[in-house]
């Protein structure tokens, strides 16, 4: 389970009726997941479910079917230990004693037919699902990293030792020899002030503790270590800001000043993480280095609060650019950086990122302070006009800030946000700070509405667009497949694919008007392509609601014969949803496209609960599978079950389309099991003409 790519859920279902267990399905499904479940009845069933090699990622439950009870059911779950959410859907007029399910282990019990407040709860469980497996990913790389870390510093040359609240985490063997004591001998947990010579202990403790507290990426400093026996060693150190055990650390490489070159080494260091001289300014490298080391201070406790990423934006400058030309224009941009970093200091690292916009990592403190921060900045800079050559030039700021924490740990998206609000400050008029401020998520019970209107907006302004992708035959088939697709563009300018809003819209009566225009426009095109001597044929994927039009199909009939199509150019596509949505529709229906000579198709496959029962009474010529079959076979993944689903499709004598099919790696699996049809971006991305050159590559 990837939540965030919108990808495979797997379900264990606990209810007594079938159809209400694929509904719930459904309700993902609409949403966008890929789905796979089984459908538990007994406690045996359970116990072999989880006995398994699968993950299973959500457990939904209405009342259990006797003699199974909930109290069995999570007794289970906790005695064995297995991380999985349960959730438990109750009648709406139930009394049932929620307090003692919760108890038990449920993560919540949701009123029947309320499906956003199902789909929320889900999606919250499964994001925190996520997070705790990568917790646990993650713990177990730690610790071998950690045992790598030690081994390393263990063999190290150059002493080291590990500071954290002016307390020794770490000294490696050569820290010990330095200073003369034996290896047995524990320092973790002392004083590191107790191995300095007591002239330097104070100013050194207060140093190192300054550079703790401000999440300083790179520092020096110089002092006198003590032996084992109280003799006073010279040396030189480099700080570097690092994690050790979980805590923010200061990592201390330590050079004795007898040696030869060390001065000029260390002054090397620090020149090489220094800002420029001229403008003030870090390196993208250097700061990328100070952020990344303020982003983990933050996580690890140190910071919080206190740390804030801030664009600072010249609203002047495209206009400075436009009247004087480039030289004046970058010109003014060092004289405004020199500004900002005098007036920031090296407390405050500045970088440039072009375009007029400078991002400085700010160790100002709370909200207010930054608040306050930023109007001295704007007021010092914007208050009169700079002088560069022989111009005097207005500058005008916009700056945007957002707050460092613990759970947001992407600089890239953290510089984007700031930018955002800087972005957002301009809107407002200029010469302020807006922070960036995480937008609430809007309920979804207004996007069917919206989105019909959309759709609508679309077909009266013409505004869908087909295209068409190859659908390649493995078994040499004569005839050449295209699957025919569309994307809507909305108001603004945005492109949007159907897949992304035809599972909300299907069953209204709206997309019959966009399974009709989608079959005429696909028409006129097939219709030309035919022309040229070719057997091309269009699968077209309709929606359910046409299932349940009478007229439909005989419009369909016409309209081909108007077209001078014949019907068995025609695939009718139809999802493995509506298959459940409208069972007792879909046998005649798919009759009916029979009698007329087209082929019948069921896309998105492998879904449902019980898939191949759910078509053993279905005429049905091609089925193509779900795009969540092929994700990651390349890596191995879902390789077991995508042949079992090949092999028990071609047992059923049903032809076999594997779609998603993006490299070779791909493809030799999938020919290897039998498949009979591939799809994907490997042979041909979807294309506005029907243009592919199946003599070459079917």
């Amino acid at each position: 389970m990837a939540l965030g790519g919108k990808d495979t859920i797997r379900f264990l279902i606990i209810d007594s009726s079938p159809d209400e267990a694929e509904s719930f399905l459904n309700i993902f499904r609409e949403s966008g997941y890929s789905t796979r479940a089984s459908l538990i009845n007994t406690l045996d069933e359970l116990t072999a479910a989880m006995s398994g090699h699968q993950h299973w990622d959500l457990l939904l439950m209405t009342e259990p079917p006797p003699p199974l009870n909930f109290s069995q059911i999570f007794d289970y779950i906790n005695q064995k230990d297995i991380d999985l959410p349960g959730i438990i859907l109750t009648p709406p007029d139930d009394e049932m004693d929620l307090l003692s399910l919760l108890k038990m282990g449920a993560r919540a019990v949701i009123p029947l037919g309320n499906n956003e407040y199902l789909l929320t709860v889900a999606q919250r469980e499964l994001e925190d699902l996520k997070i705790r497996r990568h917790h646990r990913r993650m713990s177990v790389a730690l610790y071998e990293s950690e045992k790598q870390r030690r081994l390393l510093l263990d063999d190290q040359v150059d002493p080291v030792v590990y500071v954290c609240h002016g307390r020794i985490q770490y000294a490696n063997p050569a820290f010990m020899r330095l200073t003369r004591r034996p290896d047995e001998m524990l320092l973790e947990g002392q004083p590191f002030k107790n191995v300095i010579s007591p002239k330097d202990q104070e100013d050194v403790e207060a140093f190192l503790l300054n550079v703790e507290d401000s999440g300083q990426a790179f520092s020096a400093i110089q002092c006198l270590l003590v032996d084992q026996n109280g003799s006073e060693i010279p040396i030189r150190a480099t700080i570097s800001a690092t994690a050790f055990d979980g805590e923010f650390t200061l990592s201390l490489q330590i050079y004795k000043n007898e040696q030869e070159g060390v001065q000029q080494g260390v002054d090397e260091v620090l020149k090489k993480y220094a800002p420029d001289a001229e403008t003030g300014l870090f390196s993208p490298k250097q700061f990328e280095l100070e952020l990344d080391v303020a982003i983990e201070s933050v996580v690890l406790g140190h910071g919080k609060g206190t740390l804030s990423l801030c664009c600072i934006h010249i609203e002047t400058l495209r206009e400075v650019h436009e009247q004087h030309g480039r030289e004046v224009s970058q010109q003014l941009m060092r004289a405004v950086a020199r500004k900002l970093t005098t007036l920031l200091n090296e407390k405050h690292p500045v970088t440039s990122q072009g375009g007029g916009n400078f991002i400085a990592l700010l160790r100002a403190g709370s909200e207010v302070e930054v608040s306050t921060l930023g109007k001295d900045l704007i007021a010092a800079v914007s208050g009169e006009n700079m002088v560069v050559g022989q111009h005097q030039l207005p500058v005008k700021l916009s700056l945007g800030a957002v707050m460092l924490c613990d759970t947001n740990t992407d600089p890239e998206l953290l510089i984007a946000q700031s930018r955002q609000a800087a972005a957002l400050a301009q809107k407002k008029g200029g010469s302020q700070l807006c922070f960036h401020k995480k937008r609430k998520v809007c309920a979804v019970q207004a996007v069917q509405k919206q989105l019909a209107g959309m759709v609508s907006q679309a077909l009266k302004y013409k505004k869908f667009r087909l295209s068409y992708q190859p659908v390649i035959s493995l078994s040499g088939s004569s005839a050449e497949y295209y699957e025919v697709s569309f994307s809507m563009t909305d108001a603004h300018g945005r492109e949007h694919a159907a897949a992304t809003f035809q599972p909300k819209l299907e069953k209204n009566s709206l997309w019959n008007k966009v399974d009709r225009w989608q079959l005429i426009e696909a028409s006129k095109a097939l219709m030309v392509k035919r022309k040229e001597g070719s057997d091309t044929r269009l699968l077209i994927h309709i929606g359910g609601y046409s299932v349940t039009d009478d007229t439909f199909l005989p419009w369909m009939k016409v309209a081909l014969k108007a077209a001078g199509i014949p019907t068995t150019a025609l695939a009718i596509e139809l999802s493995e949803q509506n298959i459940g949505r409208y069972a007792e529709a879909m046998p005649g229906f798919f009759r009916s496209v029979k009698e007329l000579g087209c082929q019948t198709v069921i896309s998105e496959f492998g879904c449902s609960l019980n898939p191949l029962a759910a078509i053993a009474h279905l005429d049905v010529d091609l089925i193509k599978l779900d795009p969540s079959f092929t994700q990651g076979i390349s890596e191995g993944n879902n390789v077991e079950e995508l042949q079992k689903m090949i092999e028990a499709l071609n047992e059923s004598g049903r032809k076999v389309i594997v779609p998603g099919i993006e490299t070779v790696e791909e493809m030799t699996p999938v020919w290897q099991f039998g498949a009979h049809f591939i799809q994907g971006s490997y042979m041909q991305s979807p294309s506005d003409h029907m243009d592919f050159d199946f003599g070459s590559d079917g």
